[in-house]
């Protein structure tokens, strides 16, 4: 069922199918459809690095330790669909990734199953402007002066991605706390923006 605003559109947020109908199985199918894709690619992904890791650095393997968390998803638990927008799963015990931005890194971390959070924890630092915003704001030699130790594509077409863009993921991991624990933070030495 759709609810339409005074304009007559359908308004996000109001868009709901009984999941045993043709259009509520179509859309899990389709849902799990995208998420193996996505694996997939990340599988295909970290073959191209661990090869190249092998070939020019003497690398070991790393496809053994993907952690695989979805997030803007939806998952059965029990007997309810739990749509995560903007969050990532942290079951008790769960490994999981909270990415920052291209200069501060990510957060291994492990979920605590916090219940009133529906065993869910932020998807990332989340952003404080949009991505239009950002281009017009941003100063490419602060961009640059930012990057500094980081390899990456700094320049004009990713002033959208630069830290500026993004909260600050110290504040972000120390109000979920009580979702997560931190193990490990990984600091980018190169970034691709594809």
């Amino acid at each position: 069922m759709k609810q339409a605003s005074s304009d007559g559109k359908a308004r996000e947020g109001h868009f709901s199918f009984n999941t045993e109908s043709k259009n509520g199985k179509d859309y899990l199918t389709d849902l799990n459809f995208c998420l193996d894709f996505a694996l997939e690619n990340r599988y295909q992904i970290m073959e191209r690095v661990e090869y190249s890791l092998k070939k020019y650095c003497g690398g070991g393997v790393i496809t053994s330790s993907l952690i695989n968390r979805n997030h803007n998803h939806v998952e059965l638990k029990g007997d309810l669909l739990i749509h995560r927008k903007g969050t990532t799963h942290a079951e008790k015990g769960m490994l999981g990734v909270i990415p920052g931005n291209m200069r501060d890194g990510s957060f291994i971390i492990v979920g605590k199953g916090n219940e009133d959070s529906l065993s869910s924890s932020s998807h990332g630092a989340g952003r404080i402007s949009s991505r239009k915003q950002a281009r017009e704001n941003t100063d490419i030699k602060d961009f640059q002066e930012a990057m500094e130790g980081v390899t990456a594509k700094v320049d004009d077409s990713t002033l959208d991605e630069s830290p500026f863009a993004y909260k600050n993921i110290l504040d972000v991991m120390e109000l979920q706390k009580d979702l997560v624990e931190v193990i490990e933070i990984v600091k980018p030495l190169i970034n691709i923006k594809a």
